[in-house]
């Protein structure tokens, strides 16, 4: 039985960040699996459900992140809103597809969810979603205000549904927590899947132990915003900096400027005075895998994460990571490789960075525990989740 995903924002989105890598190498995965992933997008102009057209799975597919544009915002082409107006989209063929699940790898928006009522009576079999966090909410200084907002109805409308996969113990307990706050009882089963990791398509390079003029480089991968506490990881270099040492800092990520000014005005000002930190943006997946291989080390400098992904990434690379221990990093730092801070301030950052740029042994050692460090790939991800749907049942609602 086919398995329906719900990719209306990737399908118009250029950007690369977790989410949609998730939905981009999930749906790419549970087609290697023989799962036949039948992806379909709420047209927002037609005022229904349909299939992809052809910019859309361009889009759609893992290859998007060789060059993923510069904002999360959905981009709708003047002839896609055309043929919307007109109702000229393909219509699934719901008769082949009844019975079948209905994933929500993406987190739905408000304009999406009101019409999965449709998709209930269409489909006919149980509907699930991936649940990613509740950062917003643990963090609302650090979050947009319109996203705090969403994100508290996101969570009553997850519990509607008959099956939530966390992307980890943490976002697990994170969701039954934020349940219990919110006062609700009937909720659907929640279980762990801890996403997959693609590993490196040719062997990585062991890190370069010669340095140039500027020294060693450090790479910190992710969207440069509030709850990334970039501001700390800025002042523990800058630290180091004045104390004379010698090593380039690259931030490869989106800016978002609402809620990481701060940090962004001081890597303006370290810029200006001639410190060796470059802003890299967001990269695509050769440009990335360049930087790994260049990089001595990685660090991540997160408060707070459902998953962690560039950790992971840094570790399949054989590159030690400097991070905290917030949400999930809890669960995958310990395995090797990590040098773990119990809170990821700018002291304790400027500690750690020291440490890996003079100590080589120590360097040494974590190479070698991330070269041994294991992680299930896509297929292994995506062969676990669909075992999972053949569990679920759709629920009975009062």
């Amino acid at each position: 039985m086919p398995v329906v995903l719900d990719l209306s924002n990737t399908a118009h989105c250029r950007s690369a960040t977790g989410v949609q890598r998730v939905a981009r190498q999930l749906h790419a995965a549970l087609a290697e699996t023989g799962a036949k992933p039948v992806a379909i997008i709420w047209d927002r102009y037609a005022k229904c459900w349909r299939t992809p057209d052809e910019h859309e799975r361009t889009l759609l597919a893992p290859t998007a992140a060789e060059s993923p544009g510069a904002s999360r915002s959905e981009v709708w082409t003047l002839g896609q809103k055309l043929r919307g107006l007109l109702r000229l989209g393909t219509e699934p063929d719901w008769e082949k597809l009844h019975g079948s699940t209905l994933l929500a790898p993406e987190i739905f928006s408000a304009e999406v969810f009101p019409n999965y009522e449709f998709l209930r009576a269409k489909l006919g079999g149980p509907m699930a979603a991936l649940f990613y966090d509740a950062v917003a909410v643990r963090f609302p200084a650090l979050t947009p205000p319109g996203n705090v907002a969403r994100v508290e109805n996101y969570l009553r409308e997850l519990a509607s549904l008959d099956g939530i996969a966390a992307i980890s113990q943490a976002s697990r307990a994170e969701l039954l927590e934020q349940w219990a706050r919110l006062g609700l009882r009937e909720t659907p089963p929640v279980v762990a899947i801890p996403l997959g990791i693609n590993p490196p398509a040719t062997p990585v390079p062991p890190p370069r132990t010669d340095n140039d003029r500027v020294g060693a480089m450090i790479l910190s991968v992710g969207s440069i915003e509030g709850r990334k506490n970039h501001l700390a990881l800025l002042e523990a270099a800058e630290t180091l900096w004045r104390e004379g040492r010698h090593f380039r800092l690259i931030l490869a990520g989106l800016p978002r400027p609402e809620t990481a000014a701060a940090a962004l005005h001081l890597a303006a000002a370290l810029q200006s005075a001639g410190r060796p930190l470059q802003l890299a943006g967001p990269v695509g997946d050769c440009r990335l895998e360049e930087l790994y291989a260049r990089c001595r080390f990685t660090v991540y400098p997160s408060l707070y994460e459902g998953y962690g992904l560039p950790v992971a990434e840094s570790l399949l690379r054989s590159r030690p990571c400097v991070c905290g221990t917030g949400g999930a990093l809890a669960e995958i730092a310990p395995g090797g490789g990590c040098l773990v801070l119990s809170e990821p301030s700018a002291a304790h950052l400027a500690t750690a960075l020291r440490a890996l740029l003079d100590d080589d042994i120590l360097h040494m050692k974590l190479c070698a525990e991330a070269a041994r460090r294991q992680f299930p790939t896509w297929v292994d991800y995506a062969r676990t989740l669909t075992s999972w749907f053949a569990t679920l049942t759709r629920r009975t609602h009062t």
